[in-house]
């Protein structure tokens, strides 16, 4: 791995710039001759998956609808990890039905089981994970010496690590089903993409959706949304707001991961459902389920009657008053 001649940052392949002072990189000969991938993008779920052409395929491994190829500018991001499936297709199979029997009061009663499982899909999702080191500086308005003012100015710099972000690169999931997701890997355990686990079920790994000259911004800006949060022990007082933070970066390091979900589509009386199950713990399980009209419209109706009986006790203790 080379460096970068004016701060010694190590340089990942396919960098155009520092990670850290910005200082433009020279391409080499690897990275302008490297092969782009043709990506085929699925037209309706948008799921990105790496295009073989001597298959043809002609639906999307995740929803069965059409899908298109797209050739991209710029080589695209290859996981060089992933995070083994530790919940089997039984165990995923079992997780959803017990969470459809854990809908609530507004679900249909017999949502468990009548819902049709139609498909069951491993998905190995693309994300980047990074570690840096950051100067952050920080402005926030705070209570502290606001005196007769509600609130008053403060600033500072502290000096942060972050460990393990997972930063999305994916369309298989949408940005908000990957950050429920994240939370419960546990990225110790990461493997070589390549490396066989006994028993482990195959899996489809996703291409990453970001290029490579889109990449750092993502990733920088992960970077300091998290810092808004870290710097919060260093404001002083007991409230603030407005908090701003610009972060000079002394060190970061990225790693392209596979993390394993199960993605599911189920069907309700007619009506298409999706729910994601997280492929370490089969415990995480979200997603969209019906709801028991009936059920809803019987409480609206006895919430209307309960307020009308109000309003009518309200007007006969009035006319009594007078």
């Amino acid at each position: 791995m080379s460096a970068c001649t004016r701060c010694a940052t190590p340089l990942e392949e396919g960098d155009l710039r520092c990670a850290v002072c910005a200082l433009p990189v020279a391409a080499t000969a690897s990275t302008t001759d490297k092969t782009r991938a043709a990506i085929l993008r699925c037209t309706d779920c948008g799921a990105a998956i790496g295009y073989d052409a001597n298959k043809q395929a002609p639906a999307c491994g995740f929803c069965g609808a059409v899908m298109k190829v797209e050739q991209p500018v710029d080589p695209i991001e290859t996981a060089q990890l992933r995070l083994p499936f530790s919940v089997d297709r039984d165990s995923a199979t079992k997780a959803l039905r017990t969470w459809l029997g854990r809908r609530g009061f507004f679900a249909p009663k017999t949502l468990s089981d009548e819902a049709v499982i139609e498909t069951l899909q491993p998905l190995c999702w693309a994300a980047w994970i990074v570690n840096a080191k950051a100067q952050v500086a920080w402005t926030a308005d705070s209570d502290f010496n606001s005196h007769r003012s509600k609130w008053a100015p403060h600033a500072g710099v502290v000096s942060i690590e972050f460990g393990n972000i997972a930063v999305p690169a994916t369309r298989g999931l949408n940005q908000l089903e990957a950050a429920r997701l994240v939370p419960y890997y546990d990225l110790s355990k990461v493997v070589g993409v390549s490396e066989a686990i006994t028993g482990e079920t195959p899996a489809m790994i996703e291409g990453f959706d970001a290029q490579r000259s889109a990449a750092r911004d993502t990733v920088h800006r992960a970077i300091e949304g998290l810092a808004k949060v870290r710097v919060k022990p260093a404001i002083p007082g007991s409230t603030h707001r407005n908090i701003k933070v610009a972060c000079m970066l002394e060190r970061q390091t990225t790693d392209r991961v596979a993390l394993p979900a199960w993605v599911l589509a189920y069907r309700y009386r007619g009506s298409p459902y999706r729910a994601i199950i997280n492929g370490q713990r089969a415990d995480q399980v979200f997603g969209t389920s019906p709801r028991d009209w009936t059920k809803i419209m019987l409480l609206i109706t006895a919430g209307l009657a309960v307020i009308a009986g109000i309003i009518l006790l309200i007007a006969l203790l009035g006319h009594h008053g007078r």
